[in-house]
């Protein structure tokens, strides 16, 4: 290996080093500690790691095919520890800043697509479901309109062969219809507190 690939190496492994303090950070900031160690927080952390360790073999592949030197580890650590003491506060406050507006970006999508797409479509609906039972009420009255129309003749027909009934007969029929009504009325009194209750 020339010192120009060495040099390269290096200064790649401390570039490493810094993007492992940034990610090991974001990865703090998003998924957060918990007290009650579980499952998926383990498979979070070696899937992180892992994906970090890919990352850095990756670069190291490019830059000098993947040869390991102890310098390497050196230079890694150096990067993390440069980025701890110089970058890691201002890293931090610019990743809140970034969040604050994603969010800030989100919320305002959101509102818009609500004012000018749900709402519309909403109201839309409801109107429709107003003409529709405007137009159902109106339908029922014509329909009740035109039964009585054609009940009519029968309700003449009724009276008059009611008018030919001999009112005693007609008594015993009326007697026992109010017997049966009343049992309906009960029940039907009933039906309605079961339901109140």
């Amino acid at each position: 290996m020339t010192l120009t690939i060495q040099f390269q190496t290096m200064l790649s492994m401390v570039g490493m080093g810094i993007w492992l303090g940034m990610a090991i950070d974001t990865y703090g900031r998003f998924v957060h500690e918990k007290r009650k160690w579980n499952w998926l927080h383990f498979i979070n952390d070696i899937f992180f790691w892992v994906l970090q360790g890919l990352i850095v073999f990756y670069v190291l592949l490019h830059v000098n095919h993947a040869e390991i030197r102890f310098y390497i580890f050196v230079a890694l650590l150096c990067g993390f520890s440069a980025y701890k003491a110089l970058f890691q506060n201002v890293y931090k406050r610019l990743l809140e800043t970034v969040i604050s507006m994603i969010i800030t970006l989100y919320r305002f999508v959101a509102k818009m697509v609500s004012a000018f797409l749900i709402r519309p479509v909403k109201w839309l609906i409801m109107l429709i479901i107003a003409l529709l039972l405007s137009v159902a009420k109106v339908t029922w009255k014509i329909l009740l309109f035109i039964l009585k129309l054609l009940a009519s003749p029968f309700k003449w027909l009724g009276l008059l062969i009611w008018r030919f009934i001999p009112k005693q007969k007609w008594y015993n029929v009326k007697e026992k219809w109010l017997k049966k009504a009343g049992i309906l009325i009960s029940l039907k009194n009933k039906v309605k507190n079961w339901f109140r209750k």
